[in-house]
């Protein structure tokens, strides 16, 4: 666990470092064309040539003098000596390059390398900023950081403690420890509660993960504590014993040279999950692109037809609990949330779910916006924040999630999505709440890359054709 996430921020900086390697030759050239009146004559093989080999050499001597790692590991700050480092490698870098360039009697301009280097000095250093301001937080804020609960306690539950206050830099939190009548307590670690209140706690809590410090022989309320955690799509870490399950995946891993086994009702294949978030990015931007464009057309109408704000934020529950505001373009007016109550005789939807097919409040641009899904556009920015993906569970408001049971809860051990499995299902065409929670299950049970691959071209298709839209 801990081992593959210092893995994925060395990855994050590698990959970010190369894309500040192709801004800068970019900016170079475009200086040195617009600017200086000079023509490159490097050919396209060339140029091809000269960015690859400027990202060997810096990514190399990054390597070589461990820069990551000791970045990762202070937080994200730059002392004096990353520094020395940083700049030591990005000089030798350009007098390798130079030297390569000479040997191969390659016609460029040194105003032109003199150009690249400062852009690629530059971009580098607000590349750590900015990485520094987005991927360190303070453990506290439960919103972004993986929560973990320990369950009981063992000298080994202190060695995980331990180790996982060593690795705060990844954004974990101990929210803290519930006893099992146990007479003694961690050393470092707060005391909140005992077995019998564990369900209130998850309920108060967002709790990512519990981790179990005594074997399931301890004692006998333990496995039903732990089913019903299961049930909710809690990841379970067990540090002494394993339990029998037929719910949920079984995983070994490692937290520092503590041997962990992990079980779980959601995928943990961290090189997938990796990759999901990079395509929710990437996916993400290309939507901010739509989004901007559709503030511009369907913003003034919005405010032409009624009074109030363009965008419409709501309180919704995402992974494990968390409450973010999801933004959407506002298709109705603006006093429709105290009007919903007036309107609950109405609801359509079997279960815990508000849906009604001629919602009076819905304003005719909003019609418009909902049969073309264009009232969704703005939860890009919810993507890109992180609260949301592009694939995923739709995230229910506060108020549904308080009259969840437990097991319903286990749609929202996820993080929440634009679209989904019931959306390309039927969309608003299904009106059975328990059918909704059965596709979302299904989706988290059978989650991969390529499921949400699938998915996104599929709601591709039914947008276009306006199946079950709203």
């Amino acid at each position: 666990m801990l081992r593959w996430k210092i893995r994925i921020r060395k990855l994050t900086y590698l990959l970010t470092d190369l894309i500040c390697i192709l801004t800068a030759y970019i900016f170079a050239e475009i200086a040195y064309l617009d600017f200086q009146f000079g023509v490159l004559t490097l050919s396209g093989l060339e140029k091809i040539s000269f960015v690859m080999l400027v990202a060997f050499f810096l990514i190399a001597f990054f390597l070589i003098f461990d820069i990551y790692t000791i970045t990762i590991k202070n937080y994200g700050n730059m002392n004096i000596m990353t520094v020395m480092r940083m700049m030591i490698s990005l000089l030798t870098t350009n007098i390798l390059l130079g030297a390569v360039m000479f040997y191969l009697k390659a016609n460029i301009s040194r105003l032109f390398l003199l150009d690249f280097m400062i852009a690629l000095i530059a971009l580098v250093f607000i590349n750590r900023l900015l990485l520094k301001k987005f991927s360190y937080i303070d453990v506290k804020d439960y919103k972004h950081s993986k929560n973990i609960l320990v369950i009981g306690w063992s000298e080994r539950g202190q060695t995980y403690i331990n180790e996982i206050k060593k690795h705060n830099y990844l954004n974990f939190n101990l929210v803290g420890y519930i006893s099992i009548n146990e007479p003694r307590e961690y050393d470092n670690l707060k005391h909140i509660a005992t077995l019998e209140e564990l369900d209130h706690i998850v309920d108060r809590y967002v709790i990512d993960e519990i981790t179990v410090a005594r074997p399931l022989s301890y004692d006998e309320r333990l496995r039903d504590a732990l089913h019903m955690c299961q049930d909710m799509g809690i990841t379970i870490t067990m540090l002494l014993d394993i339990q029998d399950t037929h719910t949920s995946k079984a995983q070994v891993a490692m937290v520092g040279d503590l041997p962990v086994l992990k079980f779980h009702v959601v995928s943990l294949n961290e090189n997938q999950l990796f990759m999901k978030r990079i395509i929710d990015i990437f996916g993400g931007l290309i939507g901010m692109v739509f989004f901007g464009l559709a503030f511009v057309i369907i913003g003034p109408l919005i405010k032409l037809e009624t009074p109030g704000p363009i965008i419409f934020k709501q309180d919704r529950v995402g992974q494990n609990g968390r409450v973010f505001k999801v933004w959407k373009f506002r298709s109705m007016g603006v006093n429709a949330e105290k009007e919903k109550s007036a309107l609950m005789a109405s609801n359509e939807m079997q279960g815990h779910m508000f849906k009604m097919s001629d919602d009076p409040r819905v304003t005719k641009i909003g019609a418009f916006i909902r049969k073309t899904s264009i009232d969704e556009l703005p939860q890009f920015y919810n993507v890109l924040k992180g609260d949301m993906s592009l694939v995923g569970t739709r995230p229910p408001t506060v108020a549904e999630v308080k009259a969840y049971e437990k097991r319903h809860r286990r749609r929202i051990s996820i993080v929440p999505g634009i679209t989904g499995k019931w959306q390309v299902s039927g969309r608003s065409n299904i009106e059975d709440f328990e059918e909704i929670v059965r596709l979302d299950s299904e989706y988290i049970s059978e989650w991969c890359v390529w499921l949400d691959i699938k998915i996104l071209f599929k709601t591709i298709i039914v947008v276009f054709k306006r199946d079950g839209s709203h």
